[in-house]
């Protein structure tokens, strides 16, 4: 009965987290969640990931600037991610050494086990705030690519002529 439940909430979960809506062909890039996860989309094809910036250098490659900020936006947030890892390691690392070094019997931590600890939670905050300012170049990316193409497109003239007052 319990494994019952537990396929009900993880079925339940999960519903939410797709989007049936699938924007008309453009050389436009959009996001829309795709399997749990936001994607980009351009001219009908999926490509990338909103979290980590990938697939999005290549999509705006026709506009240096859109690309140029895809690139720092996807290169922040890996640098971030693996930052944020190797401060996860050195904290778990720092604890193990303040446990080892007591031996239970609640002894002050040595300057290893506080050195260990503190760089490591340095180490982390850093890497979400790489991770954190990388994302707004991910927009800015999509943005500036999706506005050169409007600049591109040729104004029609109106049928009324310009306006006189």
């Amino acid at each position: 009965m319990a494994r019952a439940w537990v396929g009900l909430l993880a079925v339940s979960c999960t519903i939410g987290c797709t989007s049936s809506y699938e924007p008309a062909r453009s050389p436009r890039i959009a996001t829309v969640v795709d399997g749990g996860q936001p994607t980009f989309v351009k001219d009908g094809v999926h490509f990338g990931s909103q979290v980590w910036g990938t697939g999005l250098v290549d999509a705006v490659a026709s506009n240096a600037q859109a690309q140029h900020h895809a690139r720092v936006g996807r290169n922040l947030i890996a640098g971030g991610f693996v930052l944020s890892l190797a401060g996860l390691g050195s904290e778990i690392g720092g604890l193990v050494v303040w446990v080892n070094e007591s031996n239970g019997q609640g002894g002050d931590a040595s300057g290893l086990a506080i050195g260990l600890l503190v760089g490591g939670l340095a180490a982390t905050i850093t890497g979400t705030a790489l991770i954190m300012s990388g994302q707004p170049h991910i927009y800015d990316a999509i943005n500036i690519y999706n506005d050169g193409l409007d600049a591109q497109r040729p104004v029609a003239p109106t049928a009324l002529g310009p306006r006189v007052q």
